[in-house]
C-alpha cells in the first residue's frame, strides 16, 4: 500500500486516538480538576515567593509566607460565601413567596393583555423555586470542597517548584526551559490580569447593589468575581442570580436596573479595560477563545470553562516546542513566530488537502494521467522539462552554427 493510500488510515487513526484520550479527559474529570486548578495557582502565585527570596528572605520563609497567603486569602472567601449563603438559606421561604406572588401578577397581566386565561402551570411555585434554591447550595458546598483539595495539592505544587535546582537549565536543555518559561509566564499574567480586572468588577458589583439596596450584594459581588475567569458568558451567568433577587424582592423596575448596571459594569471592563491591560501577549484569537471555552467545559465541566485559556495556551505551548507541529501553532496566533514557518505550514496543509482530495478522488480526474503516484508524475514532469531545456539549447547551438560557418 502506497503512502497515499495510507492516508485515509493514518487520519482515521489519529480522529480515533483523539477522540479516546478526549473521553479519558472527561471520565477522569472530578480527578484531574484540582490538580489542573492547582497547577495553574501555582504558576500565577510563583512570583511572589521569588520576590520575597529577592528581597533577602530564606527559602522556608517565602514559602510559607506565600502559603499563608494564599489559604487565608481563600479561607476569608470562604468565609464570607458559607455566611451568605447561610444568610440566604434562612430567607429562602421569604423569597420563594415573593416570587410566586410577583410570578402570579405577571402571568395576571400578561392574560389580561393578549385577552387569555390565566395559565396556573406557568407560574413559578414557592416549593419549586426552594428546590432549585438547595440545590444550587449543594452545588457550591461540592465547589468548596473540591477547593479544600486544591489547596491541598497546591502547597505541594508549590513546594517542588521552590526546591527546582537553578541549573536545571543546563541539565535539561534550554530549548525546553524557555517553553516551560514561555507558558509560566503567559499563565501567571492571564490569571494576575484577569484576577485584578474580576476583583475591581466584583467590587464595583456589590456596591451598585447596596446602593439599591439588594440583600447579600457582597455575595453576589464575589459571584461576579470567580464567574469573571469563565470567557465571553462568564458576566451573563453572573448577572442572573441578583437581577432575579431584585425582582423578588423590589420588583420589575429594580430588577431591570440591576441588570442594565451588570451590562455596563461588566460589559465595559471586560471590552475595554480587559483587552487594554492583557494586551497582545496572549495572541489568541477570540475564536479559539470561545470555542475552547465549549471543549474545556464538555471535557471538565465548570472547572474547565474557568481554566479554558490556560488550557489552550498549555497546549499550544507543546505544540509549539515540536518542529513538525510548530508552524500550525503560528497559524493560530499570528503574532507570533517567523514567515518562512507560517509559509511551510500553509504549503504542508494544502499538500495534505490535496493528497486526500486524489485519494478519495476528487480533483485532477481521480487519478494521475499515467496511473502513477504524485511522486511518479511529479518526476515525469522533471524529466520532460529537462528534455526540453536540452533541445531548445541544441537547436540554439544549430542556429548559431548555420548563423556563423
Amino acid at each position: 500500500m502506497s503512502e497515499q493510500a495510507k492516508l485515509p488510515v493514518y487520519a482515521l487513526v489519529a480522529l480515533a486516538s483523539i477522540f479516546i484520550i478526549m473521553l479519558g479527559i472527561k471520565s477522569t474529570a472530578s480527578i484531574i480538576n484540582p490538580i489542573l486548578l492547582a497547577m495553574v495557582i501555582t504558576i500565577a502565585i510563583l512570583p511572589l515567593p521569588h520576590r520575597l527570596k529577592k528581597k533577602g528572605m530564606s527559602n522556608k520563609v517565602a514559602f510559607v509566607i506565600t502559603i499563608l497567603a494564599v489559604v487565608g486569602g481563600i479561607l476569608l472567601v470562604i468565609i464570607l460565601v458559607v455566611g451568605s449563603i447561610y444568610a440566604l438559606k434562612l430567607k429562602m421561604p421569604t423569597y420563594a413567596t415573593n416570587i410566586a406572588e410577583r410570578s402570579q401578577e405577571l402571568s395576571s397581566r400578561f392574560a389580561s393583555l393578549t385577552g387569555s386565561s390565566s395559565d396556573s402551570t406557568s407560574q413559578l411555585d414557592s416549593q419549586m423555586v426552594s428546590d432549585v434554591a438547595g440545590k444550587s447550595i449543594g452545588i457550591i458546598a461540592n465547589a468548596i470542597v473540591q477547593i479544600f483539595m486544591t489547596m491541598l495539592i497546591f502547597i505541594f505544587m508549590l513546594s517542588a517548584a521552590l526546591t527546582v535546582p537553578a541549573n536545571i537549565a543546563g541539565e535539561a536543555g534550554a530549548s525546553l526551559i524557555d517553553t516551560v518559561r514561555t507558558f509560566t509566564s503567559e499563565v501567571s499574567r492571564y490569571v494576575t490580569v484577569t484576577t485584578v480586572i474580576n476583583f475591581l468588577v466584583g467590587l464595583g458589583d456589590a456596591i451598585f447593589l447596596m446602593i439599591l439596596g439588594v440583600d447579600f450584594a457582597i455575595l453576589w459581588g464575589l459571584l461576579a468575581w470567580f464567574l469573571g475567569y469563565i470567557p465571553t458568558i462568564g458576566f451573563w451567568l453572573a448577572l442572573i442570580p441578583p437581577t432575579f433577587l431584585a425582582w423578588a424582592e423590589h420588583g420589575m423596575t429594580t430588577a431591570i436596573i440591576v441588570f442594565i448596571g451588570f451590562v455596563l459594569i461588566n460589559g465595559s471592563v471586560q471590552n475595554f479595560v480587559q483587552p487594554k491591560l492583557m494586551g497582545d501577549d496572549l495572541n489568541i484569537s477570540p475564536i479559539i477563545v470561545f470555542l475552547s471555552l465549549f471543549i474545556w467545559g464538555w471535557l471538565l465541566g465548570a472547572i474547565g470553562a474557568i481554566l479554558a485559556v490556560p488550557m489552550t495556551l498549555l497546549v499550544l505551548t507543546i505544540l509549539d516546542h515540536f518542529q513538525a507541529t510548530r508552524g500550525y501553532v503560528q497559524l493560530l496566533r499570528p503574532g507570533s513566530g517567523s514567515d518562512a514557518d507560517k509559509l511551510k505550514a500553509k504549503e504542508q496543509i494544502g499538500n495534505w488537502w490535496s493528497r486526500f482530495k486524489s485519494t478519495i478522488g476528487v480533483g485532477h480526474g481521480g487519478s494521475s494521467k499515467h496511473g502513477g503516484s504524485p511522486e511518479e508524475e511529479v518526476e515525469t514532469e522533471a524529466t520532460s522539462r529537462q528534455k526540453d531545456d536540452a533541445i531548445a539549447k541544441h537547436d540554439s547551438a544549430a542556429e548559431d552554427t548555420g548563423a556563423h560557418p
